[in-house]
């Protein structure tokens, strides 16, 4: 399993989705989750503020179909905050994991989030703080066993990159 992590804006979903295309192309039995889809559910519990157990739950069950037809690679784009987390995710998956985080300046974050175009007012605000307060986080509390730079970089080289460092994990 190779989990793609950082903070909002940093490119996780796109970087997933082109390492599951470059799978696809070179045979390699993909599947392709991204962890937020998963805990996207209402009402959110007090003791479970970001859907962590939902997110782990949902993505046991349906790593458990990808398998049954066919897939043997997994890609997931998430937010891992912990060693805790990074353990837990591969516990539901039972599989070896490579954690990369990506990182992107600031001033790339913001711009990211601005062009996605999914907030707005007040909520845009927050994800803007959040991705702010999550990048420094990550990089303090670095779990991953791999980083990468995406500021000034496409999508499907930073993809070649974790692919192949991927394969040779």
């Amino acid at each position: 399993m190779l989990v793609i992590s950082g903070p909002p804006g940093v490119g996780k979903t796109t970087t997933a989705w082109q390492v599951f295309s470059r799978c696809t192309s070179e045979g390699l039995d993909p599947a392709m989750v991204d962890l937020d889809l998963l805990g996207a559910a209402w009402p959110v519990p007090a003791s479970d503020p970001h859907q962590f157990g939902l997110k782990l739950q949902n993505l046991a069950a349906v790593w458990a179909n990808y398998r049954a037809g066919g897939s043997r690679r997994l890609v997931v784009a998430a937010v891992v905050e912990t060693l805790a987390e990074k353990q837990m995710l591969q516990s539901a998956v039972e599989a070896d994991l490579l954690l990369c985080r990506l990182e992107a300046s600031e001033k790339t974050l913001v711009e990211r989030i601005h062009r996605r175009g999914r907030d707005a007012g007040g909520d845009l605000d927050k994800l803007i703080r959040r991705a702010s307060e999550l990048s420094a986080l990550l990089s303090e509390q670095d779990v991953s066993d791999l980083v990468l730079e995406t500021d000034g970089r496409a999508a499907d080289e930073v993809a070649e990159v974790l692919l192949r460092s991927w394969l040779s994990h």
